[in-house]
């Protein structure tokens, strides 16, 4: 269990940079795509901190449940055996 407080805020950190690289990468995919809009940097970079963002709150949240799930199984689990 030690482990899980030592690395889960480096896992955490992992998941969320590569949701959000991973969400620029398909709005430029898109943004290329579409001939009309020139290559613009600066949108390209709004993207990614805007995904940044989203991405935080949404993987956040599901953290908090996973966490209440988890401790809720645990509560019963100990229950049971005791």
């Amino acid at each position: 269990m030690s482990y899980l407080y030592q690395y889960g805020p480096y896992l955490f950190l992992a998941v969320w940079v590569c949701v959000a690289l991973y969400k620029t990468l398909q709005n430029f995919q898109a943004m290329k795509a579409d001939r009309s809009q020139h290559f613009n940097l600066f949108q390209l970079i709004g993207n990614l901190f805007s995904e940044l963002f989203r991405s935080f709150v949404s993987l956040f949240v599901l953290s908090v449940l996973a966490a209440g799930v988890i401790y809720i199984l645990l509560l019963v689990f100990e229950e049971i055996t005791a």
